[in-house]
């Protein structure tokens, strides 16, 4: 295949898990691969290893995005697939944040995925098309204790792709958004990141959030080889679906938030329709 002929796939936070499990997939198919890394180890490991092209960046400096999808184009000419994957979770009590904890979360999640997107959408709609997914989360359906910060960031990322996905459907773009349950990579390894403050209060309601999350690493049911097998095929075959649902935690949190607004149409339809003017 020539470039022409080969999808140029942009994938962020290569250096493990997911990403690096995708990248890998795709590499192996005959794709080209461009993937971003946090350091220069990072960097030579993943193109030794791969034999593909890594960026260093941290994406909480967002200033520096414009300037990587350029140099991406300069050197391929295309992307025809931008993976949104790289983020972390900040977990703990809502109480217990900094506000700087809480804007940093935001800053690598979703503003940078925004501006990861702003970036990409002109050169996708030159080239006549493209494809963009999200990697989400089921507690973006669907929160729990101790990890509202981060389900608010992906609650963020869901609303931002549910409203991008019409805007750019008449340029021939897909938006996918792919929600996942724990895969078994390092997120509760060394990716997860915990509020510096601690309330002990909490601890005889919900646990010690920490040591309860620390506890999952290693014991993760979800697969990243199949996820990542699942999120390749729905780009090839062109999936006619807007969320790809993957993992059995995350059909388990949609099924309850659908229970949950089933309840609440039954107790309030009638009140609801009568606060309307007539």
């Amino acid at each position: 295949m020539n470039i022409i002929e080969r999808k140029v796939w942009l994938i962020t936070g290569v250096s493990k898990g997911l990403g690096r499990e995708l990248a890998k997939q795709v590499a192996d198919k005959g794709d080209i691969v461009v993937g971003t890394v946090r350091n220069a180890q990072d960097k030579a490991d993943f193109e030794k290893i791969l034999g593909a092209k890594a960026f260093i960046i941290d994406l909480s400096n967002t200033e520096q995005i414009s300037s990587l999808v350029d140099a991406i184009i300069n050197q391929y000419g295309q992307i025809d697939v931008l993976v949104n994957n790289a983020g972390y979770g900040a977990f703990g009590m809502i109480e217990e944040f900094s506000e700087n904890e809480i804007i940093h979360q935001f800053k690598v999640n979703v503003i940078a995925v925004w501006k990861l997107c702003q970036a990409v959408l002109p050169h996708m709609r030159e080239k006549g098309g493209g494809t963009i997914i999200q990697i989400s989360s089921r507690v973006g359906i669907l929160a729990g204790v101790g990890n509202g910060i981060y389900a608010s960031s992906k609650f963020a990322l869901e609303g931002m792709r549910e409203s991008l996905k019409q805007e750019v459907e008449p340029f021939g773009i897909k938006v996918m958004l792919a929600e996942l349950g724990a895969l078994r990579t390092d997120f509760f390894g060394t990716s997860v990141k915990y509020a510096e403050n601690k309330l002990p209060l909490y601890f005889d309601t919900a646990g010690d959030i920490r040591s309860n999350t620390k506890s999952l690493h290693g014991k993760q049911s979800g697969d990243p080889v199949k996820v990542a097998e699942a999120i390749i095929e729905a780009v090839d075959k062109d999936v006619p679906t807007f969320r790809l649902p993957l993992t059995t935690g995350t059909i388990d949190a949609m099924k309850t938030k659908i229970a949950e607004y089933q309840n609440l149409i039954d107790l309030y339809e009638h009140k609801a329709r009568n606060v309307e003017f007539f």
